[in-house]
């Protein structure tokens, strides 16, 4: 019998996602699956998929119109997710969990929706737009030499657990959806004891290292279809500027990797540029971001925030305090494909400015401000319109001129390869260097400058489990001047739920 366009329409769907489940799996498609190589041709061709699901196989001819990444619709910038539910034939990002495939390397950060939803499955609770998920992260860090405690060990552990309700889902409200994320975090001086200002364990923020905090109370509402977005409540700005491993959008399922880096350097996920007034992990803060995106490839938004940390208050462990030191940051960007092969890149540019008296070293100061910009481009494919493998390289600058900030100027770049042996599909490799040059004042008794380096591979032991071994180098760090360069170990268990 024939199909009619709405059935052909839900099976080409089908056989995708079919077929990216099986070469996102951690092991070879199994029972003898296969999936037939899939080329991208001219504009005007079509793309044969053929996917198999162990008992019986589908085959459809894609239209390449529906893999274009000018037509997805909005994506809500700081969500990550390679494995996104499809809108009108196009990746919706927007209301989608992570993947379990290659977390960045501080979740906490970057994610808003956390895990891969695995306990609430288990538990029969994500259903009818409920989710349940988390993660823990458990480091072991062996600092050989430099800084201020060589030779020292170091432990630390989070955990997070987050419920959301998608409210169309629920009880028919378009556009919505609401969550919370609880925060359990314990661990020693790491940056402190190698004497870096701008971290090298994105994990170790500020004092107190135990603490038990509601993390995220949030609010979400997409409005005219999909092109303007709020978010309110208790945020974690990270999630949505300056967000520098978030996933380039737009893109179809074959090339889509949920994050573009996961090294776990500090730069990566707050900006020591910003260190001490952007709130964000584990100093989440009240407040509202709107954005708004006109077209597929162009974006742009603003975030108003309690700017307590910068007078001393662990905004993170504290409810709202509305009284004259706010947070603002404003961000524009957009995304494009570029070559015969089309690899896709992004590139964001903010301002942001704290209000209120600030205690620097030199005495107060009122308000303080600055600037930054990023970008990532992919450069390769390894198998071209079938797999995420390949590279992808970024690039991140600031500056402030603020006497109550530690680092004036920050370059930051790095290089990713997604699949690195085989059929490790899940493994990543990569490379970040982080540069800062610091305030010289000299009532601020700082180095002039400090260099990280650090490199890591992330290893899939099985969906949702990684190990990652990091090397970090740290040339002059600069707490104090005269401290030996750091040489460290990092051993990272990843756990996604």
């Amino acid at each position: 019998m024939a199909m009619n366009d709405s059935e052909h329409h839900y099976r080409d769907r089908a056989a995708i996602a079919l077929l990216l489940l099986g070469v996102l799996s951690t092991t070879p498609l199994a029972h003898g699956q296969s999936s037939a190589p899939a080329t991208l041709g001219d504009d005007d061709a079509w793309m044969e998929v053929d996917a198999s699901d162990g008992t019986g196989s589908l085959s459809a001819r894609v239209p390449p119109t529906m893999l274009d990444p000018g037509n997805d619709s909005f994506a809500d910038q700081g969500m990550s997710s390679s494995l996104a539910p499809y809108t009108n034939g196009m990746p919706d990002r927007s209301d989608a969990a992570p993947s379990s495939s290659i977390p960045s390397g501080n979740p906490a950060a970057t994610d808003l929706l956390v895990g891969t939803g695995w306990l609430g499955e288990t538990l029969g609770v994500n259903r009818n737009g409920f989710r349940l998920a988390g993660l823990n992260i458990t480091d072991v860090n062996a600092q050989f030499t430099g800084g201020n405690q060589p030779g020292e060990w170091t432990g630390d552990n989070l955990l997070l657990l987050g419920a959301s309700l998608h409210l169309e889902e629920a009880i028919g409200w378009k556009g919505g959806r609401v969550g919370m994320e609880f925060l359990y975090y314990s661990g020693g001086d790491i940056n402190d004891n190698a004497g870096t200002i701008m971290g090298y364990n994105s994990l170790d923020a500020a004092p107190p290292r135990t603490r038990t905090e509601i993390y995220t109370l949030w609010f979400r509402q997409k409005l005219l279809r999909d092109k303007f977005v709020v978010h309110l409540g208790k945020l974690v700005p990270s999630y949505d500027f300056n967000n520098v491993s978030r996933a380039i959008p737009n893109l179809p399922e074959a090339y889509s990797v949920p994050s573009i880096t996961s090294s776990i350097i500090t730069p990566l996920y707050l900006n020591p540029t910003m260190l001490g007034v952007m709130p964000g992990y584990y100093n989440s803060a009240s407040g509202v971001m709107a954005a708004f995106k006109p077209r597929p490839d162009l974006y742009a938004q603003y975030g108003f925030y309690d700017g307590n940390l910068a007078a001393g208050r662990q905004t993170g462990l504290e409810g709202p305090h509305f009284n004259g030191y706010y947070f603002h940051i404003a961000e524009v960007g957009g995304n494009w494909n570029v070559g015969r092969k089309r690899f896709p890149g992004q590139a964001g540019a903010g301002y942001w400015r704290q209000t209120g008296v600030l205690a620097a070293a030199s005495g107060d100061v009122q308000g303080a401000e600055g600037a930054y910009l990023f970008a990532s481009q992919r450069i390769s494919y390894e198998d071209e319109g079938v797999i995420h493998d390949g590279a992808i390289v970024w690039l991140q600058l600031a500056a402030t001129n603020s006497e109550f900030i530690d680092t004036h100027r920050m370059a930051g770049a790095g290089i990713s390869y997604y699949g690195p042996f085989g059929k490790r599909h899940n493994d990543s490799i990569g490379f970040a260097f982080a540069y800062g040059r610091m305030n010289n004042n000299p009532a601020a008794n700082l180095g002039r400058q400090e260099t990280i380096y650090s490199w890591y591979y992330q290893y899939q032991v099985r969906k949702g489990i990684y190990l990652q071994p990091n090397w970090t180098y740290i040339s002059t760090p600069a707490q104090s001047r005269g401290l030996d360069d750091v040489f460290a170990l990092t051993m990272r268990a990843i756990l996604l739920f």
